[in-house]
Parts: C-alpha cells; structure tokens; sequence
C-alpha cells in the first residue's frame, strides 16, 4: 500500500510539473520547480513541496498562485491521473534547497581559509 502511495505521488509531481511548465501561465508560478509529494495512506489528501529561486516575496507570490490555480491544476492533473477519489491538494514551501546551498557557501568558506 505505501508503495501505490509513492508511486501515485511521483505521477502527481511528474504531472503538475508538466502543467507548470505548459498550461498555466500565472506568472507567480514561472520560477517554481515541483520537488516532491506526499499522498495520505486513504489518498484522499496530497501534500505538493516546491521551491522558487527568489526572495520572501516570490515565495508569497507562488503560494498565492497555487491558492489561485489550485482548482485548475487539479482539473487537468487528475485528468490524466485515474484515481477512484481526487485528492485535495495542498501546497508548501520546501526550504531544504536554501538551506543545502548555505551549507554548501559555509564549507567553501571553511575550505578557502585551510589554504
């Protein structure tokens, strides 16, 4: 069962990366990449993880338009996904990049300074 749940969110951020890139054209969702699901055991709830290069205010910006698009994307992503129930979708703000990219910026600085 929670091997389905994996592979059912793997099409959902495979399918709604897609539709980011083709059909919507809300400019708050140009620079937003689709990093990961998470499908609820019943299916009934999907929790979308995206990251926007950008400051505070892209990021408002990108949760604004998918609270705007949300009935949209989920019209033509389950669509193309068959399932018995549509799962209500949810979407957050992954901060795992920005952190991984300062870390990053911290061991290169530690590293110039052994020189």
């Amino acid at each position: 069962m929670i091997e389905r749940n994996k592979r059912v969110g793997e099409l959902i951020s495979r399918e709604i990366s897609m539709l980011l890139e083709s059909k919507v054209n809300d400019n708050r969702l140009k620079n937003v990449t689709v990093l990961r699901t998470e499908v609820s055991k019943d299916l009934k709830f999907c929790r979308v993880f995206f990251s926007v290069m950008g400051s505070g205010k892209d990021i408002a910006k990108a949760l604004s338009g998918f609270k705007s698009s949300k009935n949209f994307i989920k019209k033509k992503v389950f669509s193309k996904v068959m399932l018995k129930a549509v799962p209500e979708l949810d979407f957050e703000y992954d901060s795992s990049i920005e952190k991984a990219s300062r870390i990053m910026k911290i061991i290169n600085e530690y590293n110039a300074g052994q020189k």
